[in-house]
């Protein structure tokens, strides 16, 4: 991409986080509890109201509430199964947008399985995982070991056309915009594929930040006015880059986890513009 679009996409990351602060959604995450503290933590960070309601007898009148509904796969439960199945029947009923999370389904035949069941009931606006998670759901092989991602399934350029035509397949079956997580973050849209490459290592440090993506993707996913691309694309870079300057400010996990939360939240236009790494690629180049 060109510098002048670069900056143009910058501008729009940026006022996309000022609508957030300004409107304060409400984002209805169902989400695992390891992960339930810190992604409250980074809604509020972005300027929006968490609430992690789970009981199956309140979710459907909380999502009918809510701007946004996150559902994640993480160390799931039976009461969690039976409440992200009602919350996503009463958001797509209520045409309130959704994100699902699909976490060890490429470990898991019961989470692959409950994925494939969600998915026969609806499309969610949003499907994330990294990319093991993702080959698994598209039937490619795989090689991720609990919830993280094989070395082998790693994107790079001897794969780049299996991979990259197989999850245009699944954005287009799904109709959802695709947020495939990495050391290079792919978001898929139509016949689009934005690259980024914003983030840090430290990220991988701390528990949890697979998850807070999630729930950052929801929070930006309620200023998809124009598009939903974007908007997952913006929560993907806002969230390299909170990274980048958390581990410039920190010295171990600890203070990074600190450093990260406090980058997200005073995140500046000139630092996205100065730090945003992206490229597209674009299907037909592929066919």
């Amino acid at each position: 991409m060109t510098k002048e679009m670069l900056r143009k996409t910058a501008a729009k990351i940026a006022v996309l986080g000022e609508q957030i602060r300004q409107h304060r959604p409400l984002v209805h995450c169902i989400t695992n509890p390891i992960a339930i503290h810190d992604s409250a933590n980074i809604v509020l960070a972005a300027g929006g109201r968490p609430i992690m309601a789970e009981h199956p007898q309140e979710v459907e009148e909380i999502v009918r509430t809510a701007q946004v509904l996150v559902l994640n796969l993480g160390n799931i439960t039976d009461v969690r199964m039976s409440s992200m199945k009602k919350a996503f029947q009463e958001a797509l009923k209520n045409r309130v947008p959704t994100v699902l999370d699909l976490v060890g389904i490429q470990c898991s035949s019961l989470r692959l399985h409950y994925a494939k069941e969600l998915l026969e009931i609806g499309s969610p606006t949003v499907l994330k995982g990294n990319m093991s998670e993702m080959r698994k759901l598209a039937g490619l092989s795989t090689y991720g070991t609990g919830v993280d991602a094989g070395e082998k399934d790693r994107f790079s350029e001897e794969n780049e056309k299996e991979i990259l035509l197989a999850f245009y397949r699944l954005s287009e079956e799904y109709r959802s915009v695709l947020l495939v997580t990495g050391q290079e973050d792919l978001i898929i849209e139509g016949p689009h594929c934005y690259c980024l490459t914003n983030g840090d290592a430290m990220l991988g440090t701390i528990t949890g930040t697979g998850c807070m993506l999630g729930a950052l993707c929801g929070t930006y996913l309620t200023e998809a006015a124009e598009s939903r691309g974007q908007a997952v694309l913006a929560a993907a870079a806002v969230m390299g880059i909170a990274g980048e300057l958390g581990a410039e400010n920190s010295r171990g996990p600890g203070s990074f986890q600190i450093a990260f939360l406090d980058a997200l939240y005073d995140l500046q236009e000139e630092e996205i513009r100065n730090r945003l790494r992206l490229r597209e690629k674009i299907k037909q180049n592929f066919e």
